[in-house]
């Protein structure tokens, strides 16, 4: 491009970029909880309540909660993720993405308000923006040419795309959380597989930590931990250095998994971790045969779209360039290893939890970290000076335009519903008595955002024979049922 950076330079651009990026969220930042998979937001804020109506997350051994406290939000019916007080539980991951919210609100004593946990959430963006400059620089060998330049396109392309603006901003998910800590375990592991003399003691402890931390977040590491002893064993198998490396990665995967199993068994007994782990590893793996694994991969297709289109479309642009050129896109062994054992390990845990991943399109979050490095290496080599300049403009307006177009400024989404719906709704349910339950229809899912605005759980049924009939099987004297159109409040009607 005709410019050479330096690393402070660099730096400074890169932060910028987080700066503008902020800025182009800020219209959405303190709108009401609602849509775009904001009912994880809910969720989170609803714990961190639950937790501190109970005395504090101690209570529960800090295992994720889903219901408040109050004797109508309790469960009656038996179900292995429901506890013998009647709390539904939530184990299917690590708890730690749940644990920092709550001693972050805790420590600086703040209300539970969505608005704090989109700053936490920016912050880690911000983490994930400064590990991605050092992670894209150790990758790029010293004095290469151009090195700088390529780190700040990565940087750029991975914080602007539509995906990473929503996740990194409104929507608090895990697999957006754990991309520091993804990066900072590869900085640490890379440099060991390209020399043996790098395996040092000091190395190998803190990649034992950073992968018992990602465990305790994301199955991610297990599918990273995997794919790096495949490589090792068929690379490197006659080098009893890189046999250790690899037993620290096994040691530190079970070790993360037997830390997480026990703090939820020591709350809700091993026996009900056991079965909802093994239920839940049917319902979200490959091994769910309810839909067509074509529709799966249709449906995750369509979110890979939603997430990254502008980023796809310039890695095929860029490649496109280089194929007319006739030039080659060198890379070092150190960036091969990188695309080879991370991307193998991202499209394992999409396939293989891909009932999941299908489902949910943040899933496809710590994908980016691989497309960013990939796409910003295709584009500079592809295109110079002002075509570069063009290129990277069009490609930010791109990725802004859909990011706004999915998650449409002002007071109603993309489908006309108002933002503050859920709101309006559950405020109106507060007038509910704490021991009387609520039922309502609210179709084939959940509503957390309306419950977060409650303050109270729902229980959906099909209309109102129906909950008076499971008020009947679970022994239940004080409820109310809900009318409601198109969750527009309408009025509350007792049952008996």
């Amino acid at each position: 491009m005709g410019i050479t950076l330096q690393k402070r330079q660099a730096l400074f651009i890169v932060l910028l970029t987080f700066i503008l990026s902020v800025l182009v969220r800020v219209p959405n930042l303190n709108r009401p909880v609602s849509k775009h998979h904001e009912f994880i937001t809910a969720l989170i804020l609803i714990n961190l309540e639950s937790w501190r109506q109970a005395g504090g997350g101690e209570k529960f051994h800090y295992t994720p909660v889903m219901n408040y406290q109050n004797t109508g939000d309790k469960h009656a019916e038996k179900a292995v993720y429901i506890d013998s007080a009647g709390n539904q539980l939530y184990l299917s991951l690590g708890p730690a993405w749940y644990m920092i919210p709550y001693f972050v609100y805790e420590i600086f004593d703040l209300p539970v308000e969505p608005v704090y946990l989109r700053i936490l959430n920016l912050f880690f963006n911000l983490i994930t923006l400064l590990l991605a400059f050092y992670f894209f620089r150790q990758l790029i060998p010293p004095g290469a040419s151009g090195r700088y330049l390529f780190v700040v396109a990565g940087c750029l392309l991975l914080q602007f795309t539509p995906g990473m603006l929503w996740y990194s901003g409104n929507g608090y998910v895990h697999t957006a959380i754990i991309l520091p800590v993804v990066m900072a375990t590869l900085m640490v592991l890379l440099p060991m597989l390209q020399s043996p003399q790098k395996i040092t003691f000091l190395r190998l402890l803190g990649l034992g930590l950073l992968v018992i931390l990602l465990v305790y977040m994301d199955w991610l590491p297990v599918f990273i931990c995997f794919c790096t002893t495949l490589w090792i064993l068929f690379r490197r198998r006659r080098d009893k250095q890189y046999l250790l490396l690899a037993s620290v990665l096994f040691i530190a995967t079970l070790t993360g998994m037997a830390l997480v199993f026990g703090q939820f068994a020591s709350y809700a007994g091993w026996p009900a971790v056991s079965r909802y782990w093994q239920l839940r590893f049917g319902d979200r793996s490959i091994a769910n045969g309810e839909t067509p694994l074509w529709q799966m991969l249709a449906w995750l297709l369509g979110h890979f779209i939603t997430s990254y289109l502008p980023l796809v479309v310039l890695i095929i642009a860029s490649a496109f360039g280089l194929k007319l050129q006739k030039v080659r896109l060198l890379l070092s062994d150190q960036e091969k290893r990188f695309l080879y054992i991370y991307g193998a390990a991202v499209i394992i845990y999409e396939v293989v939890l891909i009932s999941w991943s299908s489902a949910h399109d943040f899933a496809l979050i710590p994908a980016g970290i691989l497309l960013a490095y990939i796409g910003g290496r295709l584009f500079l080599t592809a295109f110079k000076g002002r075509a570069a300049y063009v290129i990277g403009g069009l490609f930010l307006l791109f990725s802004t335009a859909q990011y706004y177009y999915i998650n449409r400024p002002g007071p109603r989404s993309r489908d006309g519903m108002a933002y503050n719906t859920f709101e309006v709704l559950g405020r109106e349910l507060k007038q509910v008595p704490a021991d009387h339950k609520i039922f309502m229809y609210l179709g084939e899912t959940t509503y957390p955002m309306i419950e977060y605005y409650a303050g109270r759980n729902i229980t959906n049924a099909e209309n109102r024979t129906k909950a008076q009939q499971l008020m009947q099987q679970w022994g239940i004297t004080k409820a109310v049922w809900i009318e409601h159109d198109n969750f527009q409040f309408r009025h509350i009607v007792e049952l008996k």
